[in-house]
């Protein structure tokens, strides 16, 4: 097994206790394959609420602390502004992408519970990949719904742009799909795979930074893992692809592979962001995290 040490890039905006969480339980299992912590604060109204020092003093020497001098939200990436340090590191990670000196690179969500050693399975299935983890949002795709593919089975099927189309107009209109091809501009029709729903799930992966980043921006032609990018009309919003999707594809397109690791058995993630824009669920969710860490960490 891989004694190699990795770095852990972990973007905050809010959830102080579920923060706290992910990060002593990611420490409890898998701290002795751990260096350094870039603990990354979105600049964001919803943090200058929370006082992240006692999480940070926990951490102590592990934790570079940043702060972005903007918050680029939800907002499609603006290519020509890669060159711009300030704008680029207001994408999710890409500070800690750009500043780590370890070959590897985990990802992690601020509201995690870790209950095993995800960093030693993940390292385990990193031989000859770009990246490990879950591939795919399949629970969107109609590719899954109608039988096509699933869960890390991106390279099994490969629609043309006609195809694609019928996935989405053959699905039951009652099960919920984004709406990429209402407006799809002219990169989704000449590369149609990976499907807009695939790609490397950042609430928990591993990533080769040696082998990815000479190919992204500035350096390369690949966007950066945190940037969103509009394939159809960003006003209504049907066309900007999720956080890793644009990664995803343009690094499957340079030759790059990915491992599907199935997580659940070594860490627990089943709200996301969602839980921002829900007072009663993010109050939950929190002395859920409280309890956790009273009951398992104190």
């Amino acid at each position: 097994m891989s004694r190699e040490l990795v770095d852990v890039a972990i973007n905050v905006l809010g959830k102080p206790a579920q923060t706290t969480l992910a990060l002593v339980s990611l420490l409890r299992h898998s701290g002795h394959r751990i260096d350094k912590v870039f603990f990354i604060e979105e600049n964001n109204p919803i943090n200058d609420n929370y006082a992240h020092s006692a999480l940070l003093d926990l951490l102590g020497d592990r934790a570079l602390r940043f702060r972005p001098r903007l918050c680029n939200w939800r907002y499609p990436m603006n290519a020509a502004r890669m060159g711009d340090a300030s704008y680029r590191h207001a994408l999710r990670y890409q500070y800690a992408f750009e500043r780590t000196d370890k070959r590897l690179l985990l990802l992690i969500h601020n509201d995690c519970e870790f209950v095993g050693d995800a960093v030693g399975l993940l390292q385990a299935a990193m031989e000859g990949q770009a990246g490990a983890g879950e591939i795919g949002q399949c629970h969107l795709c109609p590719a899954m719904h109608l039988g096509r593919c699933g869960p890390g089975r991106y390279r099994e099927y490969r629609p043309d742009f006609k195809e694609l189309c019928g996935l989405y107009a053959a699905l039951d209109p009652a099960i919920y799909r984004r709406r990429y091809l209402d407006e799809p501009r002219e990169d989704l029709r000449k590369r149609p795979w990976p499907l807009p729903e695939c790609r490397l799930n950042e609430f928990c992966c591993l990533i080769d930074v040696a082998e990815t980043l000479p190919l992204t921006m500035p350096r390369g032609p690949a966007v950066p893992f945190g940037a969103y990018l509009d394939l159809g009309n960003p006003e209504t919003g049907n066309g900007v692809l999720d956080i890793g999707v644009a990664w995803f594809r343009d690094m499957v397109h340079l030759g790059m592979s990915f491992r599907h690791v199935p997580l659940a058995k070594v860490v627990r993630h089943d709200v996301g962001w969602t839980s921002l824009f829900d007072e009663d669920l993010y109050t939950r969710r929190e002395q859920r995290a409280l309890d956790i860490l009273a009951a398992k960490y104190s």
